[in-house]
């Protein structure tokens, strides 16, 4: 609350300038002596407030009496910003229209008279002061005490405490760990897809348990694939199901339509063995969750799907067998994370506070986020009286407060000084469970005012001091799966401490998140957050209806209702990103308050010259604005302007003349030289920039004289820096720009020494310059980028920078050797070096200049991840050890014999870590070591986990003992291989003991047939689980299955000896999912009569030709999947004998004319899609009786029977309670809602009017008029001024 006060004695302080006075001068108003009267008010009550704030908590009129006071504030602060303002506008006017025109037009004009608009301030002022003398003789009843404690600055406490990516190890859950480690698995769950819960109440660290957890190397192993999401109070299944996909697939999935959904996720989850996180649920409906389970049960057999909730019931209702409860920490542990947190390493403990510290940590009653909280609020105590204060403080009685705020949390934020109050509060307006961008969290606070300008540091680096001192009072967290930059912090806030900023902001803000319930708007909020709501018909009208848009500060995530925009008076923050516009509401020019504006993620194709009239505006965000061409010239007038932002590797095609002129830009990520003096290189000069800084069409900086005025070597905050000689930083060749002074222009673009990154790309000199061959200028450098330099002959020496960890260089034709520097005596080159690129250097022939000299070097001691592409002449990988290398690819080189070339015997381990091997077309790999005697030395991959090979034909020897390996694809490869001839001691399977997934695609006949081989498949008859293979001639399923006892996948493809499934697999327990894919011959008889495996869940077949009916399936089967059987004439004779089907999908089927009968008895029979069977006329009698009990149905492609599914048909009745159908293609089916709104309901009236009609022609007209005239007025004026202000 005291952060509001700040605010407007700032205000009130640049409004009492001799400048400002001179404008807003005594007249009839009273304008200054109501200025003089405010301030002498505010001050008497700030020192009271912190006290009252405190008491907030207990006594409800206090809390009251707080809120009026923060109103009549706020509108005292909107006053003042309003006066300070308009001078700006009037300023503006004149610059661009001149000086005595805009004063003549502004007396004449209602909105901008100046004597009218001070009459008015005087008016408003006298209210607030007259408001504020009210609460003054209220106050008094409360007997308030003035509180210093907060005054000093927070910047005096010690600095060196380390926040850097903490693996959130929480004090006393390594037993939880485990156990939970040991149910996802070890346990055995009779479900395909098990649920395993963690039960809890907040604060307990649910969340931080299961990301621990999922970190876990056992569970990454264990599963194919791993998925977060964040679920929360809204469970909307669609965006999860979305959420899901995004995640696995890295695709954006925003659908909404449940079909297209369901097949997506079903595709992406099919038969892999997963692990699905959903964090923090609450949902009680068991329908929301049945229809996002259905979707997930294709996954593998030992899938797990692990949840987080508050609600034992929660975790019933969605099938935990065995909920994990979580309890609270012991004593000893939870003095443990305090002492942890509240006293620095290495720091003298006194016997007294370390006594007061554990009454304390007892009050905390085991909770980890409340102990953690309150102990970094004691580590900034150094007194004895100050922990016996916190030990005695009232708050602790409220154990249990109606508003559920921890008093542990609450002492915390009454620690807090004023200045990191606000910031802390306003971190409410971000919804629960996302993440909290430092940048963009900064800069709403800038745009608010909480950041005073006035002690000479940047507002920004204020910010990140302010970020990292929430960080260190751990109310702002690292999520430690997002791996963010150290250049861009990303962080989470837990949902208690979100409760106590949001019981803060409580009156102030309101979110819109609740989907399902209705929604609460305070009576005059500040902030409004639209985030799900505005998704919903129903909260439409909230913001006309039930919101003063006037007095709004905050407006996030706006993307319809625009007209809304021009009521927002005093808006600072506004975000139109993902907005459906094209073009910039008329209505923004006129917000002139406003200092943060996004739309980025919308088709906006220009700006209009008129924005230059957002006179405060300080961030202007256009990612991913792709059809925006240009800046509009008027842009260089917007002096308030701090971040430009825009994503660096897209250009526009110039930028406006004048861009010195923004002297307070510290943000432009990228800039692309011109030709002339206005948009020039020189144009960077004056700028103090920040962050990343990308330089396009550097050929036209016509010498070093032009390149020196970028002034580059003083711009000491750009930590990432982008040389492009041309307008892509990417593309074809043609694209370099051949220019005879590159070389002397790169010497003269020298950055300063603390550069982080460094992209160079399409140079067109033969040699980099002087300062990239100076180890001290790159002291921090790391990463580098080389792209397209095709002219270069010889790399700098980059191997001798000591923080190097990143390093791509990419089709980079004119270097032979990574290593270039002759004279180095280092015996350790890359010394800090983690991930390598090389890309497409066709010339690239070894590693080191001097033969020899890299036997001698540790090359790469600390490389974790290595990617070779396209280099050719490459015949050797290094020959030292490469110790920690955990993922290597190699692709397409034509040079690589051996993956090893070391004879010298003495290395006892090749690749000691490896954990990833990626080897694709390798067209000349022969063998794994050029010594074929030492190919069975077990050392060479003793941690390897997956392997791929792929294209390879000529690797003819066995597969190296690998007795870690896991998974195993082969593509291509061993195509050469006389596999029948090795020796029985050295046979290529036999030393794959934890060998869980193998797929064989077109390699050698005879390597398939080993896994025939009882001897050669041993060591993974208990372990292989997954098995798929793809072109044999002759193969044996009974033989393999009778091999392999644990196999629940298979998968064959086009074995042309395949006729019948079910005579070979008949017996076979352990299989689940059957998939046979273009078998000719496969024609499904069984000459035994037999169901085939008796615990079969999924069968698929797909373009089999051959198959003309399907044969008796087990009673277990749940899904079946037809597709492209062009001689399928039925399915079975009947279907009342399985017991839990689920799905059934015919597609492709031409002739197929008849369903089963008995199908009536199918209780649990949920998903039917016949697609493209037009010889299929009906369904069956029993299917006839099941529609009604469907949740999905789709049929397409099926003339007859979507006659018979359509309005009039017989069975269209039967269809009305399936939740989701499609009859016939999706452009036939036009839908309606059921329920039109009644105000839709007029206004598609109103349109088909004549009255409206006619008016429409007539507006059209007036405006073309109206435009005509403009343009000729324009073009007369043309040379005088290029934009003309509104009056």
């Amino acid at each position: 609350m005291a952060a509001v006060f700040a605010n407007a004695l700032e205000t009130i302080a640049e409004l009492s300038t001799s400048q400002a006075l001179q404008y807003l001068g005594p007249i009839w108003g009273g304008v200054h002596e109501q200025l003089q009267k405010l301030p002498r008010s505010l001050v008497f009550i700030q020192p009271l407030v912190e006290d009252a704030e405190e008491r907030q908590l207990t006594d409800q009129a206090v809390r009251c009496w707080l809120l009026l006071l923060k109103d009549v504030v706020y509108d005292a602060e909107d006053i003042l910003d309003e006066a300070k303002t308009h001078e700006l506008v009037i300023q503006r006017k004149a610059e661009l229209s001149g000086r005595l025109r805009s004063k003549v037009r502004d007396f004449f004009s209602l909105d901008h008279n100046p004597l009218l608009f001070k009459l008015q301030l005087g008016k408003k002022l006298t209210n607030v002061n007259e408001r504020i003398n009210e609460l003054i003789e209220e106050m008094h009843k409360f007997s308030l005490r003035a509180v210093e404690n907060n005054i000093k600055p927070w910047r005096s406490r010690p600095q060196t405490y380390s926040y850097a990516h903490e693996s959130r190890v929480i004090v006393g859950r390594d037993v939880d760990k485990e156990k939970l480690v040991q149910m996802l698995t070890r346990d055995f769950f009779y479900e395909k897809v098990a649920v395993v819960s963690i039960v809890g109440m907040g604060g307990l660290g649910k969340t931080t348990l299961a990301q621990l957890v999922y970190a876990d190397d056992r569970v990454k192993n264990h599963f194919e694939q791993c998925i977060w999401v964040s679920v929360s109070d809204d469970f909307d299944v669609p965006k999860l199901a979305g959420k899901i996909i995004h995640t696995v697939s890295g695709e954006i999935c925003d659908h909404t339509n449940m079909e297209a959904l369901q097949q997506k996720l079903r595709k992406e989850l099919e038969q892999k063995r997963y692990l699905l996180v959903l964090d923090d649920v609450w949902n009680e409906d068991f329908q929301k969750w049945d229809a996002l389970r259905n979707m997930l049960l294709d996954g593998g057999d030992g899938s797990r799907i692990l949840v987080t909730t508050r609600n034992e019931k929660c975790s019933r209702l969605m099938g935990a067998q065995n909920p994990y409860i979580l309890s609270g920490l012991s004593e000893e542990s939870s003095w443990d994370l305090f002492e942890q947190k509240a006293f620095a390493v290495s720091a003298p403990k006194p016997p007294t506070m370390v006594e007061i510290g554990k009454k304390i940590v007892k009050k905390c009653q085991g909770l980890p986020l409340a102990i953690e909280v309150l102990a970094c609020v004691m580590r900034c105590k150094g007194r004895e009286d100050e922990w016996q204060a916190v030990l005695e403080n009232a708050t602790w009685k409220l154990q249990h407060t109606k508003n559920e705020i921890l008093p542990g949390l609450w002492l915390s934020y009454v620690d807090l000084p004023t200045y990191l109050k606000k910031c802390f509060a306003f971190c409410a307006m971000i919804p629960k469970d996302h993440d909290i961008e430092e940048l963009k969290l900064i800069q709403f606070w800038i745009a608010h005012g909480f950041i005073s300008s006035e002690n000479g540091i940047d507002m920004e680096v204020e910010g990140q001091e302010i970020f990292t001192e929430l960080i260190r009072r751990s109310l702002l967290q690292y999520d430690c799966r997002l791996h963010a930059s150290e250049n861009r912090r990303v962080c989470k806030m837990h949902d208690l401490i979100h409760d106590l900023a949001h019981f803060v902001l409580q009156n102030e803000c309101s979110a819109l998140l609740k989907s399902s319930a209705a929604t609460k708007i305070p009576i005059k909020p500040r902030h409004l957050n639209l985030h799900v709501g505005e998704n919903n018909q129903g909260d439409r009208s909230i913001i006309h209806n039930q919101v003063d848009c006037s007095i709004l500060h905050t407006v996030l995530y706006c993307r319809r209702d625009y007209c809304v925009l021009s009521k927002l008076k005093f808006v600072r923050v506004l975000d139109l990103s993902e907005a459906h516009i094209d073009e910039l509401p008329a209505s923004i020019e006129h917000l002139h308050h406003l200092r943060y504006l996004d739309i980025s993620f919308t088709d906006i194709k220009r700006l209009p010259e008129s924005i230059c009239m957002l006179v405060n505006l300080q961030t202007l965000k256009l990612y991913c604005c792709y059809k925006l061409s240009e800046l509009p010239k008027s842009i260089t007038y917007m002096n308030s302007l701090r971040h430009l932002l825009f994503d660096n590797d897209r250009q526009f095609e110039a930028f406006p003349a004048g861009l010195s002129q923004l002297q307070n830009l510290k943000t432009l990520p990228g800039y692309t030289v011109g030709d002339d003096a206005g948009n020039n290189i020189g144009q960077l000069k004056s700028l103090n920039l920040f962050g990343e800084l990308a330089l396009y069409n550097l050929q036209k900086v016509k010498n070093a004289d032009d390149a020196r005025k970028a002034n580059l070597g003083n711009k000491q905050n750009i930590h990432t820096l982008k040389l492009c000689w041309g307008k892509l930083s990417w593309g074809p060749a043609d694209e370099c720009c051949s220019m005879e002074n590159a070389e002397e222009v790169l010497q003269a673009l020298k950055p300063h020494n603390g550069v982080k990154k460094l992209i160079v790309s399409y140079y067109s000199g033969k040699q980099f310059p002087t300062w990239m061959r100076e180890m001290q200028q790159f002291q921090y450098l790391h990463r580098v980028e080389l792209f397209k330099c095709k002219a270069c002959e010889e790399l700098p020496p980059l191997e001798v920078l000591p923080c190097l960890e990143d390093l791509s260089i990419r089709e980079m034709v004119g270097i032979k050797h990574i290593v270039s520097n002759r004279g180095g005596n280092a015996q350790q080159t890359f010394p800090a070096l983690k991930f390598l690129e090389l890309k497409n250097m066709e010339n690239l022939e070894g590693w080191c200049v001097q033969e020899g000299r890299e036997a001698n070097l540790s090359l790469f001691p600390y490389l974790i991840w290595m990617s070779i592409k396209g280099c050719h002449k490459l015949t050797t990988l290094p020959q030292e050890i490469l110790p920690r290398l955990e993922d290597l690819k190699m692709y397409e080189m034509d040079g690589i014999k051996h993956i090893v070339n070391n004879r010298r015997g003495n290395a006892p381990q090749s690749f000691p870590a490896l954990k990833k091997l990626w080897l694709e077309k390798l067209t000349n790999l022969e063998a794994w070591y050029v010594d074929e005697g030492r190919e069975a030395n077990p050392s060479l991959f003793p941690c390897l986990i997956w392997m791929n090979v792929k294209g390879c034909p000529k690797l003819t020897t066995t597969m190296p003992p690998i007795p870690t390996l896991q998974e195993l694809h082969m593509e291509n490869s061993f195509c050469e291989a006389q596999i029948s001839s090795t020796s029985r001691e050295r046979r290529f399977f036999k030393h794959l003991e934890s060998l869980q997934s193998l797929k064989i695609y077109s390699c050698a006949d005879e390597l398939v047939l080993l896994l025939q081989d009882e001897e050669e498949t041993r060591a993974m008859k208990s372990s292989l689980q997954h098995l798929s293979i793809r072109n044999c001639k002759q193969l044996s399923l009974a033989l393999v299955l009778q091999n392999l006892k644990s196999l629940r996948d298979l998968r064959v493809n086009s074995i042309e000896n395949l006729v019948s499934g079910t005579d070979e697999m008949q017996g076979y327990n352990s299989l689940n999912h059957l998939m046979i894919i273009s078998c000719k011959n496969y024609t499904g008889a069984s000459t035994q009569g037999d169901c085939g495996p008796p615990f079969l869940k999924h069968l698929d077949v797909f373009d089999c030709d051959a198959l003309r009916a399907l044969p008796m399936c087990p009673k277990s089967l749940q899904a079946l999947v037809i597709h492209n059987c062009q001689g399928m004439e039925s399915l079975w004779p009947e279907m009342g004998h399985l017991t839990s089907p689920c799905n059934l999908q015919v597609s492709n089927c031409p002739k197929l004319v008849s369903l089963p009968d008995g199908m009536q008895a199918l209780k649990s029979f949920k998903a039917l899609r016949i697609i493209n069977c037009p010889e299929l006329k009906s369904f069956p009698e029993g299917l006839q009786q099941l529609l009604p009990t469907l949740k999905t149905l789709i049929i397409k492609g099926c003339q007859e029977l979507e006659r018979l599914c359509k309005p009039g048909g017989d069975y269209y009745n039967l269809l009305s309670t399936i939740l989701y159908k499609q009859v016939g293609q999706p452009e036939e089916a036009i839908r309606f809602p059921h329920v039109i709104i009644t105000d839709a309901k007029q206004a598609l009236k109103c349109v088909t009017t004549k009255r409206f009609l006619l008016s429409i022609v007539l507006v059209c007209a007036i405006a073309s008029f109206i435009n005509f005239l403009f343009n000729q007025f324009a073009s007369q004026n043309e040379q005088d001024f290029w934009y003309l202000p509104p009056t």
